[in-house]
């Protein structure tokens, strides 16, 4: 197997392993507020967005300054030092007594998050410039697919043994990541036909702005994950208010699982379709399609009308962001891809923290509002690549091998 592909696999093992754990809590984030002594649902709302809100702000905060440290360290440093302080920080979350102290401890993962597209980030540059949408389908799917195991599991695990104890099961793979990515990991990127070695060195964003297309990538890596956020938290929310659910923490956890099969699904076909089919057209059809879904889910009443609909969407947006961040490895050089990366991870970011946070403000006042508005985003991102970035819709994954 070439090296590349050992690393992306690995890299997809850490992965797999260390989201399996993350959805063992971060669905359950507004039954713990409750839990933890908020009761009025408008309250638990708002309080739920900021908890999810406050971790990717402050990550995206600090990511220009990650960025400086992976340059002068190398990305498996980055991802040690995120996988460490996940380990011991979660692990404490599991011991609060208190939202605000939740709070603190949210606000304290942030210093160590990023996590997620680090690793996309990582997979992108370590393939050769015509597998960089296979080797994002592979990490992404992964963590798809992680959530398809995570909620399920740990909907039984908050049902019956409490909400608590999922974040010390969390604690503990994060650490078994640790140690993969520790043993399996050897950080590489392999040299583009013609291209020669250069020492790494840390890039502002004003060199990528001069590259077509670059902030409207940016903008559908930003929406794409909006919606993917903002659907985590409003699921338990709208299980929450339909009539005749007991079991809400394992009714949420079976939607979510479910969906997360779809998405994984969809990155991979996403990624098989990208090598006959010009990208962006295939992610206008995405966007343009998800937002009627995303609309439709805001007239869901019943536990099965929300599992069918999810899925739907998951079906359709979730190779989204593995078609985004493809775009964005075409439209640089390959030797500046890392960098790239991490600046357009930062509109991952800004959507990470926005999302659960107006999210949750709008679902305070109005729950099918929230669904609308992300229907709203979908086609607003589909306008994007017709009229700001229409070269995108002819964009087609380059062909060739890389050397060594």
């Amino acid at each position: 197997m070439e090296s590349w592909q050992r690393n992306v696999w690995a890299l997809t093992l850490c992965v797999f392993i260390a989201f399996v754990g993350f959805q063992f809590f971060n669905p359950f984030l507004p039954l713990y507020v409750r839990e933890l002594g908020v009761i009025d649902p408008a309250r638990i709302a708002l309080w739920s967005g900021l908890l999810a809100a406050v971790t990717p702000a402050v990550s995206g905060l600090l990511a220009p300054v990650f960025g400086r440290l992976a340059d002068r360290f190398g990305w498996k440093i980055m991802l040690i030092r995120s996988l460490a302080g996940f380990t011991v920080i979660i692990a404490v979350m599991g011991l609060v007594t208190s939202v605000q102290q939740l709070l603190i401890a949210r606000l304290l993962q942030g210093l160590f998050a990023g996590f997620s597209p680090m690793a996309i980030a990582v997979a992108s540059v370590s393939a050769p410039r015509d597998k960089v949408s296979v080797a994002i389908a592979r990490v992404q799917g992964a963590q798809l697919i992680s959530v398809a195991v995570g909620p399920a599991v740990g909907g039984l695990v908050a049902s019956h043994l409490g909400i608590r104890s999922a974040f010390f099961v969390t604690a503990t793979l994060c650490a078994v990541s640790l140690l993969a990515l520790i043993v399996l990991f050897q950080e590489a990127r392999p040299l583009e036909r013609g291209e020669a070695p250069a020492p790494a060195r840390a890039t502002p964003l004003r060199e990528f702005l001069r590259y077509p297309h670059f902030i409207p990538v940016m903008i559908l890596l930003l929406i794409a994950q909006f919606i993917d956020r903002g659907l985590a938290l409003l699921i338990p929310l709208q299980v929450a208010h339909l009539p005749g659910v007991e079991a809400i923490a394992a009714t949420s956890g079976v939607i979510i699982s479910v969906a997360a099969v779809g998405a994984t699904l969809s990155a991979s076909v996403s990624a098989r379709l990208s090598e006959v089919m010009p990208i962006g057209r295939l992610l206008f059809i995405q966007f343009f399609v998800g937002g009627a879904l995303c609309s439709a889910m805001a007239l869901a009443e019943t536990p099965i009308a929300v599992l069918v609909l999810r899925t739907l969407v998951a079906l359709c947006l979730g190779g989204a962001l593995t078609l985004a961040y493809t775009l964005g490895g075409m439209i640089v050089p390959g030797e500046a891809r890392g960098a790239a990366f991490g600046w357009l991870a930062l509109g991952v970011q800004i959507g990470t923290a926005a999302s659960p946070l107006l999210m949750g403000a709008l679902a305070a006042l109005n729950l099918a509002h929230a669904f609308l508005m992300d229907a709203a985003l979908a086609w607003i991102a589909a306008a994007v690549l017709l009229f700001s970035a229409r070269d995108l819709l002819r964009r087609r994954e380059p062909r060739g091998h890389a050397l060594g």
